[in-house]
């Protein structure tokens, strides 16, 4: 009879809903919140998170603020670990929309909405399809010029492999911009628990592959120009079904 209930208990939790992250989209958001909004922003948004909720929306949303750089201040959420398709399926955009509109839209400036693809062989960890977002994240952005995204994704196949033997080195995650802005762009995000993590480690990737010196070449001729920032999260302006 005990082998029996243990393996009922057993079977439920197999069969049990947790919904696995398996997608490679990235769509990520980014507005400027209008001076003297931030509070009103905040308690929209969290309206408006409130709305997703009680529709059962399935996808994860997840909310930053950008700490430094030109865009500080900004916002930025995302939906990321689907397939493209999900956003085909999104729930009543058309209520999604009214909703936003009433409680958030007031209080910020559109900037951007970009879709990226994660390209998990090059990455040596995705917190974010993982549902295990940091604390802060340290973001660059990569423009390639046009022909180089062959060497330029060689470099990085040789700087995963560099990671993996770097004792101490935070998940860096890599992901190649779709559609929404100027191409071949990459975006990758190097998870940060807090400002002490860059004492342990803040090596950038030219200085991961200095002792490869044709993998280095590969990167520096790819690379026409390159941007960081850091982004702080915020669990009360995300949404994690």
């Amino acid at each position: 009879m005990m082998y029996r209930f243990f393996a009922a208990v057993l079977a439920l939790l197999l069969i049990s809903p947790v919904k696995a992250q398996t997608g490679t989209a990235a769509h990520f958001f980014v507005y400027q919140v209008n001076a003297g909004a931030q509070a009103k922003f905040e308690d929209g948004y969290r309206r408006h998170l409130g709305w997703h909720r009680s529709h059962h929306d399935p996808l994860v949303w997840y909310g930053w603020t950008v700490s430094d750089g030109k865009r500080a201040g900004y916002f930025i959420d995302a939906s990321v670990g689907e397939p493209f398709a999900a956003f085909d399926h999104r729930v009543d955009v058309e209520q999604d929309g009214a909703d936003f509109n009433v409680n958030v839209a007031p209080y910020v400036t559109p900037q951007a909405q970009l879709a990226y693809e994660l390209l998990p062989a090059l990455s040596d960890g995705a917190p974010l399809e993982s549902r295990k977002p940091s604390g802060s994240v340290q973001v660059t952005y990569f423009d390639v010029r046009p022909g180089m995204t062959a060497r330029f994704e060689h470099a990085l196949q040789t700087l995963h492999r560099v990671l993996a033997s770097t004792s101490g080195a935070p998940p860096h995650t890599w992901y190649r911009l779709v559609t929404g802005g100027d191409t071949p762009q990459y975006m990758l995000m190097v998870a940060r628990a807090n400002w002490a993590s860059y004492d342990g480690f803040r090596k950038d990737v030219g200085e991961l592959l200095a002792n490869d010196p044709n993998a280095l070449r590969d990167f520096t001729d790819a690379v026409r120009s390159s941007s960081t920032e850091s982004w702080q999260y915020h669990a009360d302006l995300s949404n994690m079904p």
